[in-house]
């Protein structure tokens, strides 16, 4: 039994997003989520892992998990993309709605086509806030769309920018996302930290 994942089976979990044609042929909705997790892993299926893991964890934990992993590729990301992630160590930190809406503006800033926008997206669809324009009547996210955020942010960043020749690559990165994902839902503690800017980049 996963501490943080403690549903009885994957029913509910895998009615909240779009399994692919892979995944619905090796899971069942009477499986337990240790058991899905393995599967998946054991087909190679890392992308569905992911997608699995980001919508079974409580959000503050997938978020903080999407942290950790863009975190592996540190030194690829930007100024910019650096303050788009610790926006959302911030908000993890302190998660009022001057953080939510910074975390937001700075994902707009940067863009939806690299990871840490979508790490960003995923504090902004987080359900504690309207996202439309203050002015506007309040309108709350659909549920789970933090979850479609926190996986984009890491399959997107297994794949951009592309890994260099002595780099980990995405097998290995992907594995190593998953082992802490795993972690997390086993109970570890979250240790939010800042991201600091390397000097080569």
């Amino acid at each position: 039994m996963l501490k943080k994942i403690p549903n009885t089976n994957i029913a509910s979990i895998i009615g909240r997003y779009q399994l692919t044609e892979e995944a619905l042929a090796i899971l069942s909705a009477k499986m337990l989520p240790k058991q899905a997790i393995e599967a998946l892993v054991g087909e190679k299926l890392y992308n569905d892992t992911i997608q699995f893991i980001a919508h079974a964890l409580p959000m503050i934990d997938g978020i903080y998990w999407a942290c950790e992993a863009l975190a592996l590729r540190k030194n690829e990301w930007d100024e910019t993309q650096l303050h788009c992630i610790n926006s959302a160590n911030s908000w993890l930190q302190q998660p009022n709605e001057t953080n939510r809406i910074r975390a937001n503006q700075l994902a707009d800033r940067v863009g939806l086509e690299v990871a840490p926008a979508w790490v960003a997206k995923a504090v902004y669809w987080s359900g504690t806030g309207s996202i439309v324009s203050p002015e506007l009547p309040a309108v709350m996210p659909p549920n789970f769309l933090y979850g479609h955020a926190i996986a984009a942010a890491i399959s997107i960043s297994a794949a951009v920018p592309e890994w260099q020749e002595n780099d980990m690559g995405y097998e290995e990165f992907y594995l190593a996302v998953i082992d802490k994902g795993i972690s997390i839902a086993q109970g570890a503690k979250l240790t939010i930290s800042q991201l600091t800017m390397n000097e080569e980049n």
